[in-house]
């Protein structure tokens, strides 16, 4: 009996020191107001309230085709990638309750693959590993420490990057399928089509404009569903880039990471500046880039740049040859 009131009292106090621990760790503001966990799972929180016009939200072609950092070097605008490696559309609509909660941006880019992606399918290790990311953060921030550190409590350190992560892996496609044109249509699950509905009234209640994006992609994207997803944007009157079938100059010996599926950086740089012409059209977002108040974007492209001058530097060079 005393052997196991030790294992109990053990346990009590390795939870508690975890829990401490993750408070050290989480994103620096917004926890207060938002909930720890939330913030534990939604990154966008570590932003200053009311300081990003743009949310992306959707699964891994987000985070490796949008580099919020080129947006704003070149249109001063805010953008946050919340995206998540094969993201579904339930989780989708949280990130973007949470996101325009706190934030009210002014525009939200969806990725449109998400609209094909079952829930039901999702692995359940992936579902266990969120479960643990979302209960105790620090299975997340655990290297969090180090900034801790370097910056201390009041900074904040979620997420230089602002969700974007930066791939230099080159692996050439070693096939290139362009988009049929076929005019079948691929089913949406009707569960989905739901949680899109919510979206699209999450959207029009906070004022914000939705935009169906779909990324370049050589394995994820097909004809059929730009076509699902042509009708769903007319039905609701919603604006659909499909970026499959514009001329980016995408290079796929040069621009992607894994033989197609995603882009390295020398994509997203031209995806980025793509989103950020359309982004100037619309004549709804402000130029920040003088702006003080903005200063967590400043300080966020000076590491940007500084991580990776080498690279970046040479991109310059070849756009001006």
């Amino acid at each position: 009996m005393k052997k196991f009131f030790k294992s109990i009292v053990f346990v009590f106090i390795l939870l508690l020191l975890v829990e401490t621990l993750t408070l050290v760790l989480l994103p620096g503001r917004n926890v207060k107001k938002y909930g720890v966990f939330e913030v534990a799972a939604y990154e966008i929180l570590g932003e200053e309230e009311n300081t990003i016009d743009v949310i992306a939200a959707g699964d891994s072609l987000v985070y490796s085709s949008l580099s919020p950092m080129e947006i704003w070097k070149h249109f001063g605008y805010t953008v946050f990638d919340c995206a998540s490696a094969a993201q579904i559309i339930p989780d989708t609509y949280d990130f973007l309750k949470v996101g325009i909660k706190s934030q009210h941006p002014k525009i939200v880019l969806m990725e449109a693959n998400v609209l094909f992606r079952d829930p039901a399918k999702k692995k359940q290790e992936n579902k266990l590993l969120d479960y643990l990311k979302y209960y105790f953060p620090i299975a997340k921030y655990h290297d969090n420490w180090k900034k801790y550190i370097t910056y201390g409590r009041k900074k904040n350190w979620a997420n230089v990057y602002k969700g974007y992560k930066f791939i230099n892996k080159v692996e050439p496609a070693t096939e290139i399928h362009p988009m049929s044109g076929s005019k079948k249509r691929r089913e949406i699950i009707k569960s989905n089509l739901q949680t899109f509905d919510d979206i699209v009234k999450l959207c029009e209640e906070n004022n914000v404009k939705l935009v169906l994006v779909a990324f370049p992609t050589q394995s994820t994207w097909s004809s059929k569903k730009h076509n699902s997803t042509q009708d769903l944007a007319e039905k609701y009157g919603l604006e659909f880039i499909d970026l499959n079938l514009v001329d980016l100059g995408i290079n796929w010996e040069t621009d992607t990471k894994d033989a197609g599926n995603h882009l390295n950086y020398k994509g997203a740089i031209k995806v980025s500046k793509y989103i950020g012409n359309y982004l100037e059209s619309t004549n709804i977002l402000k130029d920040h880039r003088k702006d003080e108040k903005y200063k967590s974007y400043i300080n966020a492209y000076r590491i940007y740049y500084q991580n990776h001058k080498e690279q970046l530097d040479k991109i310059e060079t070849t756009a001006i040859e």
